[in-house]
């Protein structure tokens, strides 16, 4: 290809050398006038030296092109000048001096006329191909100026017209629509506002709070925005749909009942016996530390120790040297933005198992403490498993697992969309912490915060439990924290002074009950260990009462299930009847229990969640109608003469009237005397009212019988009496199961016998943490020994201002005298006489 190139270049510059020599030879006159004196000048003589004979002699045809290509004419006059539109090259002539001459325009005016006539043919060329163009829209213009085209674009025109009018209209229509149909949502957004603030709208659901007052009171309803009805629950449409279904519900779960039965017959080699002298053993008693160090939830006015404790309180001891040095980069925005989104912060690093947490604004000097895996967080409807993170300032929760009903042990319906959780509590709120039970051992905590929210931890352990609470105390910031070195329900009832303050009346009897339940383990969030409060009335049926009547009272140096001697002496001859089945240890008075999870849905069945909860226990549905709580005096008819029936009371019967009041009305049934339930029916005494059924009931417990024969039924549950043979001088003996560390599960291997174990423990009751093991508990001080009780001397509260004050008179910007202090979070808020406030 190379070569065929090479001769085809050959052949052409042939080809031009033989033109230039024709031209020159035939027409030199010409090329002198058009070229330019120089230029003619060395095409001369380059052709005459290679026309000369010498040179045809003596070079080939190669050579003579090669010679031709070098020539000055060639190789030269390459420069062009621009005139107008025309380009001349530097070899035409154009007037240019050489030598003295000058050259002739001649080549100038022939590419003038060449550049005319192309000018012109191209001009002819475009009238001849726009002829035909031009002819098109003249005709095109003539048809358009004819009558028919005209009457057409009038018709156009017109319906252009009358669609626009319409347009216009439909338009203002629309638009008076679209306000109209604004203005009424708006209307329906401001009923649904007004609606949903307003308490007393009788078409609002509503659902017992997670959180307590300071006095832990559950007053205080919190809407449900998640209502159900329950429609499908009811027992009579459910009994008449699924009668089949349910009849083999219940065959089936006989015969379980009846294996864990068998199986519970098999767990004596993990039976604990008591040992009294051993519970004196465990309790941690620090005689460094002072009655006014624990206090739990709160702080007596009379107390003239607060100020220092404040200040003791204000700062915790950190140890950095105890802690990693792993640091997240701290964020400076504000408070409200708690946690990052995904999509800002970026993907999580696959290689940090922590990374989870940095979706969380760090405080500025944050530093991880600890990490501890397989927690979980025990609620009252369910439990989550995940990894807890300890931080300096902030405890971190990552859910791992599915949430877990509490009966039923299936995860709970949840949007398949939805993350799991994770979840931030600040230790800048942290008030209190005591130690829990879960399933009869020691391995949960409760933390408790300024909101008064409770937080139920359950760790794989004793051990990874009391890590935790010693990382917590010593590493963290925490500065609301009362200081506490005992998790031991005895040791840290001993250093309280409540039993002081509650014998010289300076606390009531209900604020005394709930303090010594939370100290025994007894807590909100698990409905297995729900508070116990006693019967404090045996009448029913009058009128009236008169408190000052001891005769309305119950026996409270007794069980229920002693009230009754008739029933007492069944059960005496039944307890007597297990000898020789069972071991001493395995033996029982009660076969039921005062609280569990059954009686505590019993009473508050009419409420969310525990309405949720109670169908989830029944399989589905509402109870039979004539086993729910729906009479007062029946229910304390059955407690006096059923011998599976020994329940006490939640302290809901003390603070909340909507638990008798079928406020969702829930299709609760009716009695086989086909009279339907909904709302409790109350003695006569309370007037049909629920209100004054609590008030009344208050008035009971807070009385001057209760007050001085409270400390027997405090005995009975919290003190000796609990276990030992002073629990079975006084027939105060339930099921071994119910008691603390009655059963070692960790030795149950067969795993039949273990779950059989754990139902038992979780659905038949838990007795509360032994706080008195060997001395009674002392009376309360008569009302002539430490005055009047505080309720009666309301009018004769003042407030308190102290003595000196930073910011008096003399101060411009002062408010008067502070009123009211409260701590929320890291800020402390100062409320003056003025009712204004500073932080």
């Amino acid at each position: 290809s190379r070569q065929k190139s090479h001769r085809r270049l050959f052949r052409a510059v042939l080809e031009l050398r033989e033109i230039v020599f024709a031209a020159y030879r035939g027409r030199n006159e010409v090329l002198r006038a058009a070229l330019s004196l120089q230029a003619h000048e060395a095409l001369a003589r380059g052709l005459e030296e290679m026309s000369s004979p010498k040179f045809l002699l003596k070079s080939s045809k190669e050579a003579s092109l090669r010679t031709f290509l070098k020539n000055d004419w060639l190789t030269s006059f390459h420069d062009v000048e621009a005139i107008g539109d025309m380009m001349i090259s530097e070899q035409v002539a154009n007037g240019q001096v050489y030598k003295n001459r000058t050259a002739t325009t001649i080549g100038r005016q022939a590419i003038t006329e060449l550049v005319s006539e192309n000018a012109a043919i191209v001009k002819e060329y475009s009238d001849l191909l726009g002829i035909p163009f031009n002819l098109y829209c003249e005709n095109q213009r003539r048809w358009a100026e004819t009558e028919a085209v005209r009457e057409r674009e009038f018709e156009g025109n017109e319906a252009v017209k009358k669609f626009a009018i319409k347009y216009r209209s439909d338009s203002v229509e629309g638009n008076k629509i679209l306000m109209a149909k604004f203005s009424l949502a708006m209307k329906r957004m401001l009923w649904i506002v007004r609606t949903s603030n307003d308490p007393w709208n009788p078409f609002k659901r509503w659902l017992f709070p997670s959180t307590t007052d300071t006095l832990y009171r559950r007053i205080l309803f919190a809407p449900n925005y998640y209502f159900n009805d329950h429609a499908d629950a009811c027992y009579e449409s459910t009994l008449g749909k699924e009668r089949d279904k349910i009849t083999q519900e219940e065959t089936r779960r006989k015969e379980k009942e009846r294996e864990m039965t068998e199986a519970l017959l098999r767990v004596g080699d993990a039976i604990v016996p008591y040992d009294e002298s051993a519970l004196e053993d465990f309790e941690d008693d620090d005689p460094e530390r002072t009655d006014d160090e624990i206090l739990i939830g709160w702080k007596s006015e009379n107390d003239g120790n607060s100020e220092s404790d404040n200040d003791n309180n204000g700062e915790q001891k950190f140890n950095s040297k105890d802690t990693e040095s792993v640091t997240l980069e701290s964020k400076s925005i504000g408070s409200e933005w708690d946690q990052f989104d995904d999509t800002d912060f970026g993907e999580n690093d696959d290689s940090d198992p922590d990374a989870w947490a940095k979706k969380f604004m760090w405080s500025e000097g944050e530093h991880f403490v600890q990490s501890f895996e397989s927690v979980v967080i025990v609620s009252l409807q369910s439990t989550m498993e995940g990894k807890l993170l300890l931080t300096t300032q902030n405890v971190y929760f990552h859910q791992t697992e599915d949430a877990l009903d509490v009966f039923t042990k299936q995860p709970v319906k949840r949007d398949d969309e939805s993350p799991r959780q994770d979840l931030q509590w600040k230790l800048s709120r942290l008030t209190d912490i005591h130690g829990r039970r879960y399933m009869l051992k020691a391995q949960g905590l409760e933390l408790f915060f300024a909101d008064m929210k409770g937080l139920f931890l359950k760790f794989g352990g004793m051990k990874e439990r009391d890590a935790f609470f010693s990382k917590l105390t010593s590493n963290c910031k925490a500065p609301l924290l009362r200081p506490m070195k005992s998790l031991n329900p005895r040791t840290v009832f001993k250093k309280t002074k409540l039993t002081d303050m509650w014998r010289k009346r300076k606390i009531s009897n209900f604020q005394y009950l709930m303090m010594l339940n939370l100290m025994a383990g007894r807590t909100f969030n698990d409905v297995t260990q729900y508070p116990v409060f006693p019967w404090v009335l045996c009448d029913y049926t009058s009128e009236t009462l008169d408190l000052s009547d001891h005769r309305i009272y119950r026996d409270l140096s007794k069980p229920v299930g002693a009230l009754n001697p008739d029933r007492l002496a069944q059960l005496i001859e039944r307890y007597n009847d297990l000898d020789g089945f069972v071991s001493e240890e395995e033996k029982f008075l009660y076969g039921s229990h005062y609280s569990s999870p059954g009686v505590v849905l019993h009473y508050l069945v009419r409420q969310e969640p525990y309405t949720s909860m109670h169908i989830a226990l029944q399989s589905g549905r509402f109870d039979c109608a004539d086993r729910m709580f729906h009479d007062v005096a029946g229910c304390w008819d059955s407690c006096m003469t059923s011998t599976s029936d020994v329940k006490e009371l939640t302290p809901e019967f003390f603070t909340c009237p909507e638990m008798f009041i079928n406020t969702n009305d829930f299709p609760l049934g009716q009695t086989q005397s086909k009279i339907p339930i909904s709302n409790v029916k109350l003695p006569p005494w309370a007037k049909e009212s629920p209100h004054e059924f609590i008030r009344i009931h208050r008035l009971a417990l807070e009385s001057e019988y209760v007050s001085n024969n409270l400390h027997h039924w405090i005995d009975l549950i919290f003190g000796y009496k609990q276990r030992g043979p002073a629990a079975a001088a006084n027939h105060n003996v339930f099921h071994y199961l119910s008691y603390e560390g009655s059963v070692d599960l960790d030795k149950i291997s067969d795993e039949v016998t273990r779950q059989a174990t754990e139902s038992h423990i979780q659905n038949f009751g838990q007795t509360p943490s032994q706080l008195m093991v060997k001395d009674p508990h002392p009376p309360r001080s008569r009302v002539e020994d430490d005055g009047p009780l505080l309720e009666k001397n309301l009018q004769a509260l003042r407030c308190h201002t102290p003595a000196k004050q930073f910011g008096g008179s003399r101060n411009a910007e002062a408010n008067g005298p502070v009123i009211s202090l409260h701590a929320l979070g890291e800020y402390v808020f100062a409320i003056y006489s003025d009712l204004s406030f500073c932080s």
